[in-house]
């Protein structure tokens, strides 16, 4: 390098804000999708080039001494440039990793957002699926979430579109101010003799310059109160969000906590009326197996009972048949000797009365009536004849034989008779 100058001559490089940042990563989001490599290498010229004539008519003629932060027209070679290009390269790759983390962020509170918003919808199903009753209440806790989450949303809309007008605004400006740079500019290359119109036109540069720091320390203050603003906005939303999660988690818990009481309750009161359920039915099934048991017991007594009683029934019937035919047996013997004695008293009487026939033949009578005994052609015991006239024999009125089956009859005979 001319001059033996270094790199620490070279002008101070000024952080970017983050408008800048942001213009940028639309300038590198753009570049790769429109397809012109060329003219990005162009605009990244023309703003090498910009900040070199701000150095070089700011630096006074060659030679002379340059200021802090500033270089001379000598030191621009390749090697300052590529270096510098490089500087800012990195600048641009550290604002690309910032808005990167950023973005990063602000999907996390996004996602914490929605987090919250689907631990509010599980507790609220998780206490309509325990306690009906309570929906009201409930409802009423989802109404109040509902408004205060539609007031940040609205308030969050309010403040999105306030920062997109200033967004707007100080884009405007800036175009403003880079439409003005690049007339500047246009005037600057349009000159053929630089140094001779650097006097000229060194007191508006210096304006200008003196205005852009300004207006980028006026936005820079803008963006940074704006930052801090939506920062403690999102603070203290999130904390407002977790207060009101904390609290519905507690009313939750105590609810839950109160209906797990009362249904452990409840479910030990109904064991508790069941268990005596099933102790009484225990007892009754037992006095009833003891019941059962008994009249087995008794059904088999009463069956021993019954075959006992029908042995001894058929054991007296068979006495009794036995007694009977005895009866019956002595009954006919007696029949038979009574038979027998009316048999010998009727001969007896007949043979009497055959004699007093005999004795009486010359007696009269008008009718008569004889008792003999048959002859030996004639069955019987004794004939009973009665006649009209016994001398004149005048005729036989009647005649009756009396056999042994005319005496064979009992005195039971003769009372059911009579």
């Amino acid at each position: 390098m001319s001059g033996g100058t270094s790199l620490a001559n070279l002008a101070p490089i000024k952080p970017k804000t983050p408008n800048d940042a942001l213009t940028d990563r639309e300038a590198a989001s753009s570049s790769p999708t429109d397809g012109h490599p060329a003219k990005s290498a162009s605009k990244k010229k023309v703003a090498l080039g910009t900040q070199i004539a701000k150095q070089i008519i700011k630096g006074g003629k060659k030679g002379a001494a340059a200021g802090p932060g500033e270089f001379k027209l000598d030191e621009l070679d390749e090697a300052v440039l590529r270096s510098r290009l490089n500087t800012l390269e990195a600048e641009l790759v550290e604002y690309k990793a910032k808005c990167s983390r950023h973005k990063q962020e602000n999907e996390w509170y996004r996602a914490e957002i929605e987090s919250c918003q689907r631990d509010t919808a599980e507790y609220i199903l998780y206490l309509e699926s325990k306690k009906s009753e309570k929906q009201s209440a409930i409802d009423s806790l989802i109404d109040g979430s509902k408004k205060d989450f539609d007031a940040f949303l609205e308030n969050k809309k309010a403040k999105e579109l306030q920062n997109q007008t200033e967004i707007q605004t100080l884009r405007a400006q800036i175009a403003e101010m880079e439409e003005k740079i690049d007339q500047k500019q246009l005037e600057v290359n349009g000159l053929s003799d630089v140094m001779s119109h650097r006097a000229k036109h060194e007191a508006d540069i210096a304006r200008l310059q003196r205005e852009m720091q300004e207006s980028e320390r006026l936005h820079r203050n803008e963006i940074q109160e704006l930052e801090r603003t939506l920062l403690e906005e999102r603070i203290k939303v999130q904390k407002e969000t977790d207060a009101k999660i904390k609290e519905m988690e507690s009313a939750a818990h105590e609810k839950a906590h109160g209906y797990l009481t009362h249904h452990i309750a409840t479910i030990n009161n109904e064991n508790e009326r069941l268990s005596a359920n099933l102790r009484h039915l225990i007892i009754k099934t037992q006095q009833l197996l003891a019941q059962k048991e008994g009249l087995q017991n008794q059904n088999m007594q009463l069956t021993r009972d019954s075959t006992v009683r029908k042995d001894i029934i058929n054991m007296r019937l068979q006495k009794i048949a036995a007694s009977e035919s005895t009866r019956q047996r002595g009954r006919e013997r007696k029949r038979r000797a009574e038979c027998e004695v009316r048999k010998t008293a009727l001969e007896a009487v007949a043979r009497v009365a055959e004699r007093s026939a005999q004795q009486a033949d010359q007696r009269p009578m008008s009718t008569s009536t004889m008792l003999r005994l048959p002859g030996p052609e004639r069955r019987g015991i004794a004939e009973i004849t009665f006649n009209s006239s016994a001398l004149g024999g005048e005729g036989t009125l009647a005649s009756l034989t009396i056999e042994d089956g005319d005496l064979d009859w009992s005195d039971e005979e003769d009372d059911q008779y009579l």
